[in-house]
């Protein structure tokens, strides 16, 4: 797994996961999926709604340890099975608080998984970084997708 900041309005991560990049995908499409794995350690996502097309929104929440509830809205804009998703990241409010990029590539053995952020600022991305810990957070929810992959493949 590694992380760079790209610009200084970005974070890229990346993790090579052990699954096959059809399942990968899957796992990032389909809400039954997303609510084994989506979301930093000790959170829990539940979705409201998806309707998983260009154009589409993903309506969830994530529920920190501590109870806090954040509610999350992502709109599709690209979609490209198995290989690329692009969607605005927002609130309920404001739909984006930034871009993200979701590359799949097939690997000997698995699927290398990049998730670029871009935010419309660097202030922006300073403040998610060092208010949520988004870096952590990002290497952490790609771990507990790797986890939830090895026990389905």
């Amino acid at each position: 797994m590694s992380t760079t900041t790209g610009t200084d309005r970005e974070i890229i991560i990346t993790r090579t996961v052990k699954a096959p990049r059809a399942l990968v995908f899957e796992a990032w499409s389909d809400p039954e999926h997303l609510a084994h794995w989506y979301g930093p350690n000790g959170f829990v996502t539940k979705t409201i709604s998806m309707d998983f097309r260009v154009g589409g929104h993903w309506k969830f929440t994530m529920t920190g340890p501590d109870g806090t509830v954040f509610p999350n809205t992502v709109v599709y804009k690209e979609i490209t099975p198995v290989e690329r998703m692009v969607h605005d990241h927002g609130d309920w409010e404001n739909y984006t608080l930034f871009e993200a990029t979701i590359t799949f590539i097939e690997t000997d053995g698995g699927t290398l998984i990049t998730l670029r952020n871009l935010f419309p600022t660097k202030e922006a991305r300073d403040l998610v970084v060092e208010k949520y810990g988004a870096i952590e957070g990002g290497h952490q929810t790609l771990a507990r997708l790797d986890e939830y992959l090895s026990q389905r493949s």
